[in-house]
């Protein structure tokens, strides 16, 4: 027998040998009417009841086999949910796993907003596919009745259900299967799972109550510990948004360049498909990349004309003076790298360490060609910004020398119109203060 040879389950095995004891049973009388000799009726009892007695067992294993598969896929999920602390992956995971577990077609995920309000934040169908607004409809009377109540509801077929048969949503849409539980996060409630089906009755029954009900508890915390991280980045952002403010104050012709340099960044990095996942972390590094300008001294940071050989030593100290600043704070680890290489160039000219071509972190060589560009396009005491085409041009040709071709490629892809829109935008905003 190979690796590829199916095995059959244990309930298989059981039902095989309840239908070779009813078989058994269809040969011993055949064969004793074909020779006129009849079967003892003890053996024939006997072996109708270990038939009986196996598909019984069969049944039984069946169910604890299922039993044992839910739990098993409930503690893998419960893992995998709770593996993310981004808000929107984390929901959009509850509900395809709530649709998977039930067989429902179609998931809606609600939370209390903050007058207590349920909003829904997700909705999917069978196909994992995130449903359009038209297509969001649901019993409220269901979803309202386990918001009060913070207890399960579940109707085999709302349309005969004296319960909701009344109802304007239930009649209005043929919600046939429904199933709804609550979600509380340490007795508190914060929302509710939904699930139905349109077209099938009897889809759900007690367990897949029961299952939903323990899903919830886990989907509740880490739904909780998605919304406290998303709170306590926030919080850092504006912590970060305040640093650069008091920078912003210190250094008048360069104010707002930081998030200017942001925004261009961010078009740079859409043209790279640059990861979801470290997108926040080149923002954080880019709106930081001068702090460390924090520790140069006020004569040499506004000293209106050119800096001598000396003051450029200290000047080029900025990036190593970021890196202590921010050092040991673990939430900016991974932006250090931006604002530590942002003044290296790709062909190992620049500082502090001289390094070369794709040793330079990919968000410093992103950064650098966004902040050259905003740099030519902005006003200066001593010069006026230049156009868009010169200063396209000018990054074009300092490709492989200060920059990296290939982000240099990405960055002439952004069309005109699009830089010169968010060169208004970002404008407009940093003139209002706004941050991230």
């Amino acid at each position: 027998m190979n690796d590829l040879t199916i095995r059959p389950t244990p309930d298989q095995h059981l039902e095989r040998l309840s239908l070779q004891a009813q078989s058994l049973r269809g040969e011993l009388e055949a064969f004793a009417r074909a020779h006129g000799a009849p079967v003892p009726q003890q053996i024939l009892t006997s072996l109708t009841q270990m038939s009986h007695l196996l598909s019984g067992i069969q049944s039984e294993v069946a169910k604890s086999e299922k039993q044992r598969g839910n739990l098993l896929a409930l503690a893998e999920i419960s893992r995998m949910v709770n593996s993310s602390l981004d808000l929107q992956t984390v929901l959009r995971e509850v509900m395809d796993t709530i649709i998977r577990l039930t067989g429902a077609d179609r998931g809606f995920l609600m939370l209390k907003d903050e007058a207590g309000e349920l909003q829904t934040r997700v909705a999917r169908n069978w196909e994992r596919a995130s449903l359009k607004p038209q297509e969001i409809h649901v019993s409220r009377t269901v979803v309202e009745w386990v918001a009060a109540h913070a207890m399960p509801i579940l109707t085999t077929n709302a349309l005969d259900d004296p319960r909701f048969s009344a109802q304007e949503s239930v009649v209005a849409y043929s919600l046939r299967s429904i199933l709804c539980v609550p979600l509380k996060a340490k007795d508190r409630m914060i929302g509710v799972l939904y699930a139905d089906s349109r077209l099938r009755e009897d889809l759900f029954n007690e367990e897949d109550r029961t299952l939903l009900t323990l899903f919830a508890h886990q989907a509740a915390v880490a739904i909780e510990n998605a919304r406290l991280f998303n709170a306590l980045a926030e919080a850092y952002d504006q912590t970060l948004d305040a640093l650069v403010a008091a920078l912003d104050a210190r250094d008048r012709e360069t104010e707002g360049h930081s998030r200017r340099v942001v925004r261009f960044a961010m078009l740079i990095a859409a043209q790279l498909a640059y990861p979801d996942s470290d997108i926040d972390d080149l923002q954080r590094g880019a709106l930081l990349h001068d702090i460390g300008k924090i520790g140069i001294p006020d004569a040499i940071l506004r000293k209106p004309g050119v800096l001598d050989d000396d003051e450029w030593e200290i000047m080029h100290k900025h990036p190593e003076f970021g890196r202590h600043i921010l050092a040991g704070i673990p939430f900016l680890n991974r932006p250090i790298d931006v604002i530590y290489a942002h003044q290296e160039r790709y062909d190992g000219t620049g500082y502090p360490q001289g390094l070369a071509g794709n040793a330079i972190p990919i968000g410093a060589r992103i950064f650098a060609v966004a902040d050259a560009f905003d740099a030519m396009t902005s006003d200066r005491p001593y010069r006026k910004a230049q156009p868009l085409s010169v200063a396209r041009q000018t990054v074009s040709d300092n490709s492989g020398t200060q920059f990296d071709p290939e982000v240099v490629q990405a960055f002439l892809a952004i069309p005109d119109d699009v830089l010169m829109a968010e060169m208004q935008n970002s404008r407009r905003e940093s003139r209002g203060g706004s941050g991230l």
